[in-house]
C-alpha cells in the first residue's frame, strides 16, 4: 500500500510540475504576444496621420474596376477602393474571365467574393463576365473555336451560385469571341455609366494584354457614339507593379511602387510595358491609413489575399502591399472622338481609336506590337493628317503620339486651322509619349491639318487628340508628402539615431498648384524651406501640407526618431514579423491543400509514383 501511495504521489507531483510548466510557458507566450502587440501599436499609431483624399470627394461617385482575373481587383485597387466605398462611393467590380484554366470557376469566384468581403465590399458589387482564362480568344481567327480549358465550354458561364453578365442581361450565354467580349465590356459600361474607370493595362500576361486591348476598343466605341460621356480613366499594371514587383515590404519605412526593372519588361528600351508611358507621369494614389502597418498580417489586404488560396496570392503580399497605388490617365474629352480623320497615306483609323498598343501574337510577351501606328509612306510628299469636326469646336491643345520606334521620329511639323492660323510642332517624344502643343484657345474651328515637315527614318503617328482645355482635370484633388530623396510616400516615418534632416517633397494632382508646409507639433525640429532639421533632443513631430488655394486639400504625417535601443528593437521586431509571415503562409498553403482538394491529388501523385517504382499500376 505504501508503495502504491508513493507511486500515486509521484504521479501527482509530475502532473503538478507539468501543469506549472505549461502555465509558465503559456504566461510567457501571452507576455510575448502582449509585448509584440504593444510595440506594433506604437509603430502603427495613425492618430496624427491623415489625408483629405478619402474625405468626401468620391461620395456618390460611380467607380468601376475592370480586371482580367478574380484576384486582380486586389492588385489594382486593394489599398484604395475599400475606403472609397466606406466613404460613400458607388462601386462595381467587373471580372472578365473565370480564371478557370486550371481552377474551377466557382472556386475563383467564391475566393474573390470572400476576399472583397474582408475589405467591406459585398458580393452584389461584383460582376463576372464569364470568359475563358488563358486562351487565344482576343485575337481569334475566323472559324476558330475557343473553349474553356477546365470545362470544354465555348460560351460564357459562371460557377455554381453565380451568373455570367451576358446571361443576366440578355438571357443567353455568349460564344467565346473577341467581339462578344468587347460587346459585354461596352454594355456593362454603358449600363453603369461610371464616373471613374480603373482598368488593367497591357502587361506580362495573355489575359492582361487581351483585356486591356478589349477595354480600349470598347471605350473607343462608346466615346465615338456618346459625346456627353467623359469618364475619368485610370489604367494600371497588375503584374510588373505588384505581382512581380520587388518584395520590399520589410523596411524601416513603407516603400512606394518603384519603376520596374528592365528584365521585368516586354521591351527594356522603355520604362513600362506601354512604350508611351513615362514613369514620371504616373498618378500616385496614397493608400488609406487603415492599410498602413509594419506587420503584413495586420494589413487588411493581406487578409483579403489570404482568401485567394488557389492562387497563393498571400505569398506575394510583400510585393503587392505598398505605400501607393500607381496609375496612368487616359483622357476621354478628346474632340476628335467623333470627327472625320483622313491621312495622305497610312491607316487613319489607327490614330483615332483610343488604343496606344496592340498585339497579334497575344501569348508571346516579347512579340512585336502591331496595328497601332499609322505610318506615312516615305515617298508621300504631303505626309498630312486632316481632321474635320462635325460641329465647330474651341481648341487650345493638340496632342501627338509619335511612332514609338525609337529610331523613327517626327522632328517637326505644322498645324494649320480652318481660320487660317497655324502653330509649329516641335520634335515629338521618341518613345511615342504625348507631345502637347498648347496655344491660345481658337474658337469656331471646323477643321485642322497636321503636316510633317521633318522626320528621321520614317514618320508615323499612334494617336492624335485635340482638347478644349489643355490642362487635364483628374476629377479629384490630392497632395501627398514624400521623401524627396527616395520618392517614397510618408505616413508614420522613422529616422535613425544619426539622421539630422529629412528633405520633403510632394506629389500634387494639379501640377500648377502651390502648397505650404508647417510643423503642427513637436520640439527639437525646425523647417527650412522643405527640409526638416532635427536637434539632438528631437523625438517626434507632426507635419502638415496644404494647398494654398484650397486648405481643405491636405496631408498630415508624423516623423519620429528611434534611438539605438529602439532601432535594435525594431530590427528584432522585423525578424519576428518575417517569421510570422512565413508561418502564416505555411498555414494558408496547408489549408489550400485540403480546401481545394490538392491534398488528395498530391497524395495520389506520390502513391502512383511509388507504385510505378515497384511495378504496380495505380489508377
Amino acid at each position: 500500500n505504501s508503495m502504491t501511495k508513493n507511486v500515486k504521489n509521484k504521479t501527482i507531483k509530475k502532473k503538478r510540475a507539468l501543469l506549472i510548466a505549461f502555465m509558465i510557458i503559456a504566461l510567457a507566450v501571452l507576455a510575448a504576444v502582449c509585448i509584440y502587440e504593444t510595440e506594433l501599436n506604437k509603430l502603427d499609431s495613425n492618430n496624427r496621420v491623415d489625408n483629405s483624399f478619402y474625405d468626401s470627394q468620391f461620395k456618390n461617385k460611380k467607380i468601376m474596376v475592370i480586371v482580367p482575373h478574380e484576384d486582380d481587383d486586389l492588385l489594382s485597387v486593394g489599398q484604395v477602393l475599400p475606403q472609397l466605398y466606406k466613404n460613400g462611393a458607388d462601386v462595381r467590380i467587373v471580372v472578365a474571365t473565370n480564371g478557370d484554366k486550371t481552377i474551377a470557376a466557382h472556386t475563383r469566384q467564391g475566393e474573390d467574393c470572400r476576399a472583397l468581403k474582408k475589405l467591406g465590399i459585398p458580393r452584389e458589387k461584383v460582376t463576372f463576365l464569364g470568359y475563358p482564362d488563358g486562351t487565344n480568344m482576343y485575337v481569334k481567327k475566323a472559324g476558330e473555336k475557343i473553349y474553356s480549358y477546365s470545362t470544354g465550354l465555348n460560351h460564357t458561364y459562371a460557377g455554381a451560385g453565380f451568373r455570367d453578365y451576358h446571361f443576366q442581361k440578355f438571357g443567353t450565354h455568349a460564344e467565346y469571341t473577341a467581339e462578344n467580349l468587347i460587346g459585354d465590356i461596352e454594355s456593362v459600361i454603358r449600363e453603369y455609366r461610371p464616373d471613374y474607370i480603373i482598368a488593367t493595362d497591357f502587361d506580362n500576361h495573355t489575359d492582361h494584354r487581351g483585356i486591356s486591348m478589349s477595354f480600349e476598343t470598347a471605350m473607343s466605341r462608346i466615346l465615338k457614339s456618346e459625346n456627353d460621356y467623359h469618364p475619368k480613366i485610370l489604367k494600371n499594371f497588375c503584374y510588373t507593379s505588384t505581382w512581380k514587383a520587388k518584395p520590399d515590404f520589410y523596411s524601416l519605412n513603407i516603400k512606394s511602387v518603384h519603376k520596374p526593372t528592365k528584365e521585368k519588361l516586354r521591351d527594356p528600351s522603355y520604362e513600362t510595358n506601354v512604350p508611351q508611358y513615362n514613369w514620371s507621369d504616373r498618378v500616385r494614389i496614397p493608400v488609406y491609413k487603415g492599410s498602413v502597418s509594419h506587420s503584413l498580417l495586420r494589413c487588411p489586404e493581406y487578409k483579403a489575399l489570404g482568401e485567394h488560396l488557389s492562387q497563393y496570392a498571400f505569398v506575394y503580399s510583400d510585393r503587392i502591399i505598398n505605400g501607393d497605388m500607381v496609375y496612368w490617365t487616359r483622357r476621354t474629352d478628346n474632340l476628335i472622338n467623333d470627327a472625320d480623320v483622313s491621312v495622305s497615306s497610312g491607316e487613319a483609323e489607327l490614330i483615332n481609336n483610343f488604343k496606344l498598343v496592340n498585339i497579334e501574337k497575344i501569348r508571346d510577351p516579347h512579340a512585336k506590337l502591331t496595328k497601332c501606328v499609322s505610318k506615312f509612306n516615305n515617298n508621300d510628299a504631303e505626309k498630312t493628317v486632316t481632321v474635320k469636326f462635325k460641329h465647330p469646336k474651341t481648341v487650345s491643345c493638340i496632342s501627338l503620339y509619335d511612332d514609338f520606334d525609337l529610331s523613327a521620329n517626327i522632328t517637326g511639323g505644322i498645324i494649320t486651322f480652318s481660320d487660317g492660323s497655324s502653330v509649329k510642332v516641335p520634335k515629338l517624344n521618341a518613345n511615342g509619349s504625348e507631345t502637347r502643343v498648347v496655344f491660345e484657345p481658337k474658337h469656331n474651328i471646323t477643321s485642322f491639318t497636321f503636316k510633317v515637315t521633318g522626320y528621321e527614318k520614317s514618320a508615323g503617328l499612334c494617336e492624335i487628340e485635340a482638347f478644349e482645355q489643355a490642362d487635364y482635370d483628374p476629377g479629384f484633388s490630392l497632395i501627398k508628402l514624400k521623401n524627396a530623396e527616395t520618392d517614397d510616400y510618408i505616413y508614420n516615418y522613422f529616422i535613425r539615431p544619426d539622421e539630422n534632416s529629412l528633405t520633403l517633397g510632394a506629389y500634387l494632382s494639379d501640377l500648377n498648384a502651390e502648397y505650404s508646409l508647417r510643423i503642427v507639433d513637436g520640439d527639437g525640429v525646425k523647417l527650412d524651406g522643405n527640409k526638416l532639421i532635427f536637434d539632438n533632443d528631437f523625438k517626434k513631430c507632426t507635419v502638415r501640407a496644404e494647398l494654398k488655394d484650397d486648405p481643405s486639400t491636405y496631408d498630415q504625417i508624423t516623423v519620429e526618431r528611434l534611438n539605438e535601443s529602439g532601432l535594435k528593437k525594431y530590427e528584432l521586431f522585423e525578424k519576428v514579423n518575417r517569421l510570422f509571415f512565413k508561418i502564416d503562409s505555411f498555414r494558408l498553403k496547408t489549408k489550400n491543400l485540403f480546401v481545394n482538394g490538392y491534398f488528395y491529388e498530391t497524395l495520389h501523385k506520390y502513391v502512383k509514383m511509388l507504385g510505378d517504382k515497384i511495378g504496380i499500376n495505380i489508377k
